[in-house]
């Protein structure tokens, strides 16, 4: 049985996956990334961003384990606001369902 760090490192790549083929994946991170302090999230680019040069290298590079914080935080509320009504972030949304299942 895979271990849940595995499993999380595994579906963090099939994210990085989904959000190239959904046209998301960015080469450069936006200048809010170093200001993150200074930056209110208001549309789905700002979530992917947030999500590709923020939430996943926490979760890969992170030598704490899987848990970083005490408190649970859920992702896809967020992904939900942003990408809602768009059908076509389907696999998107279900991978981060299964990513919060998993921390």
């Amino acid at each position: 049985m895979p271990s849940t760090e595995n499993s999380i490192s595994d579906k963090i790549e099939e994210l990085e996956q989904e959000m190239k083929a959904a046209g998301l994946w960015q080469k450069q991170s936006p200048d809010w990334v170093n200001n993150f302090d200074e930056k209110i999230i208001f549309s789905g680019n700002d979530f992917a961003h947030w999500l590709q040069f923020v939430f996943m290298p926490n979760h890969i590079n992170s030598d704490m384990g899987i848990s970083y914080t005490k408190e649970k935080k859920m992702i896809v509320p967020a992904a939900i606001k942003f990408f809602g009504d768009d059908v076509q972030k389907g696999k998107l949304l279900q991978l981060l369902i299964e990513i919060d299942a998993l921390l």
